[in-house]
């Protein structure tokens, strides 16, 4: 990195994407074209949802060059869903000129990339990625624009209970299951760390079943849940096995009251509703 310091970074956050944008007189201190290194999931398990970031980041440099006047030049990088890859393609980025690097969606490369940032000096804005171990290392690179899997966890568990309230259900047990990535497990420990303490929740989880993100099958996993008789599924997904899960349990027809995600992008994406249709979704 040449010529420019992490002061110099904080004048110009809000050159860092569209999801970074802060004070115009700050931005404009920056006279020089910002380069940007953009890491993320374009391929792999993530890939929808990457390229769906990736066109958000597409359109920042004109709105900020509009906005506030800013020259931002974008170096964009695939991670292609994998950590190892993120963190050579954030070197490499570094290498090639990157004074700020903004990423990853997924925890996981996300916490590889901070590692990067760190050692190199060259700050990280956290687009998306909700471990909160990221931001809790004692690092001065890294900058989260996004809330931690606890404050998820405890805003959606919030909703269950009005949703519950305004459809009159108070289901007693659930079955908890989740992606076993960095992401998953994350937010696996939240949920065991934070239910306990809401009484207000009328249900209890029976059993907790992870499984891998890529996985092609979840026949076992949802026989497993199915044999618990929990009243509902407590479900922390991706968006792939979010479709292959809802399609196994019509397979298996089994009909739990709810399929309640709180936190998790699974079963938000519109490729959700297209990939399995009215019938099911």
């Amino acid at each position: 990195m040449t010529g420019f310091t992490r002061r110099d970074f904080n004048r110009a956050a809000a050159a860092a994407g569209a999801t970074t944008l802060a004070a115009p007189a700050l931005v404009r201190a920056q006279s020089k074209k910002l380069k940007v290194g953009v890491l993320l999931p374009r391929s792999g398990a993530l890939a929808f949802i990457g390229q769906s970031c990736q066109r958000g980041a597409d359109i920042s440099p004109a709105l900020l060059k509009e906005m506030y006047g800013v020259d931002v030049e974008l170096m964009n990088a695939d991670i292609e869903s994998n950590v190892d890859v993120a963190r050579s393609r954030a070197e490499k980025l570094i290498d090639e000129g990157a004074q700020v690097l903004m990423g990853a969606f997924d925890s996981g490369p996300t916490a590889a990339i901070a590692q990067v940032a760190e050692q190199r000096k060259v700050p990280l804005v956290v687009n998306i990625a909700a471990a909160p171990q990221i931001t809790e290392q004692g690092y001065k690179y890294t900058f989260r624009n996004f809330t931690t899997a606890g404050e998820l966890i405890t805003n959606g568990l919030a909703l269950t209970r009005d949703l519950f309230q305004a459809t009159g259900r108070a289901p007693r047990s659930a079955v908890f299951m989740h992606v076993n990535d960095t992401f998953g497990t994350s937010m696996a420990k939240g949920i065991a760390a934070i239910l306990p303490r809401l009484d207000y929740l009328p249900f209890k989880i029976v059993d907790t079943i992870a499984y891998d993100r890529e996985a092609r099958d979840l026949s076992v996993e949802v026989a497993k849940a199915k044999a618990t008789n929990a009243d509902f599924i407590l479900l922390v997904s991706r968006l792939n096995d979010a479709i292959l899960l809802v399609r196994e349990l019509v397979k298996q027809r089994w009909s739990p009251q709810a399929i309640l995600s709180p936190g998790s992008p699974g079963m938000y994406e519109a490729q959700f509703y297209k990939a399995l249709g009215n019938r099911y979704s």
